[in-house]
């Protein structure tokens, strides 16, 4: 019989008989709770919050190509005359404070002027080595760290740190030359040999799962389901509650666009798809099928439970600016939270916990571009539709959502509704997700 023991009891409901494993979905942008992920999170919101101010600052010095920052200059000459002054006159004023202010907006990286940050941008200042290092506890993280034991009496402390007589080293240490790179290996193979606290893993970064807990099992208690190894996100309908400002100057012309998020971690832009124009007040497009918006192979990877987002970005067309390039702001913020877990774990993750980090970059990248695209309405008042992230967790192939009268076995959530908020309107759109063979 297998294991079940160790099953996230949130993914799961139990009745008399039967073990039903419950897909879970949500509208809502969890917190991070982890000190170190935490860190890692607001360092990145910072050096994205200068991206975009020095970019806004300095628009007579190119950003390099394909960048974070070059992204963000591209939106801004999309900005009509009198929005680009005024986010380029409170960026300005912004990137002229003295250090001390900037560094209490920007972090770390307000140690650097705006022009030198431009010129290097968020993929390459750390790399630069011009600013003082993120410090990440790896044993918060749930990793394990070298630890050596000695006597007190045969370590001295310097100017430069500690001093350790070779000859009390471990042999496979000493004989190194670089002894961060030899702790580090030791690590390395700890974890490579399967030796690591799984409790304090999970903690930190959630169960996982190496085959589908459901998937095999000899036991009378568990209800098997077909197959179901897609899940499909659909729209049903487009409303307009409030036409945006000004009203009396014609309607709304709607687009969207959004970022697929996979169980990999695998982040595809979606590209944007012109709903419609003649939006006023009460105006409404219902799809008839509904649209497939997007959907997801649920056999791409082979852990579980397994995570799916799908970021919806609505955009008034005649307004422009940042709404236009979100998708491709998101994916580039996804790429660079990659890169900073990547650096804090320093490959100490053996395959048995590895996936669980793809969930991890998923939902910090949801909380910064929620938080940057919130600093940047509340400080430039560019006031745009923000992004919904919309979530959906499946903990195995024969999981189901519940139907309205209370039973279990429903392949197809309730309809859902994501409002959007954004220059002086509000518009909504009805959706579900569905698992199908």
């Amino acid at each position: 019989m297998q294991d079940f023991s160790n099953i996230d009891s949130t993914r799961l409901t139990l009745e008399p008989g039967f073990l039903k494993p419950t897909v879970s979905d949500t509208d809502q942008i969890a917190d991070i709770e982890n000190s170190e992920l935490r860190k890692i999170a607001n360092d990145v919101l910072d050096a994205a919050k200068y991206s975009f101010t020095a970019a806004a600052a300095n628009v007579e010095q190119q950003a390099r190509p394909e960048t974070l920052e070059a992204t963000f200059q591209e939106a801004i000459k999309g900005m009509n005359e009198e929005k680009r002054a005024s986010v380029r006159s409170k960026a300005t004023e912004l990137t002229m404070a003295p250090q001390a202010i900037r560094e209490i907006q920007f972090g770390r990286y307000g140690k650097l002027s705006s022009q030198e940050y431009l010129s290097m941008g968020i993929d390459r200042v750390e790399e630069a080595n011009v600013l003082p290092k993120l410090e990440i506890d790896q044993k918060l993280l749930g990793l394990k760290t070298p630890v050596l034991t000695l006597p007190q009496s045969v370590a001295q402390m310097t100017d430069a740190g500690l001093l350790i007589p070779k000859d009390q080293l471990p042999a496979r240490i000493s004989n190194q030359t670089d002894f961060e790179g030899a702790a580090q290996e030791v690590v390395k193979t700890s974890v490579d040999s399967e030796v690591y606290d799984a409790e304090k893993l999970q903690q930190v970064w959630g169960p996982v799962y190496s085959e589908d807990p459901f998937g095999v099992s000899d036991s009378d208690d568990f209800e098997e389901q077909a197959v179901t190894d897609k899940l499909g996100f659909y729209i049903t309908r487009v409303k307009c509650l409030d036409e945006t400002n000004p009203e009396f100057w014609g309607s709304d012309e709607i687009a969207l666009a959004g970022v697929s998020v996979d169980e990999t971690g695998d982040t595809k832009k979606v590209p944007e798809k012109f709903i419609g124009g003649g939006f006023d007040d009460g105006d409404q497009k219902t799809y008839s099928p509904h649209w497939k918006y997007h959907w997801f192979n649920m056999r791409e990877g082979q852990y579980w439970p397994k995570a799916y987002k799908v970021s919806l970005i609505l955009a008034e067309k005649d307004n422009g600016g940042l709404s236009s390039v979100l998708n491709t702001i998101y994916v580039k913020i996804r790429d660079y939270v990659k890169k900073a877990i990547a650096k804090a774990v320093a490959g100490a993750l053996s395959s048995l916990v590895g996936p669980a980090i793809a969930k991890a970059i998923g939902q910090i990248t949801a909380w910064l571009v929620d938080k940057l695209i919130g600093w940047i309405i509340n400080l430039f008042k560019d006031d745009i539709f923000p992004v919904k992230v919309l979530s959906c967790t499946v903990p195995s192939f024969g999981a189901r959502w519940y139907y309205p009268n209370g039973k279990w076995g429903s392949p197809t959530s309730g309809i859902r509704t994501a409002h959007f908020y954004g220059h002086g309107g509000h518009y909504i759109i009805n959706y579900y997700w569905k698992l199908y063979a």
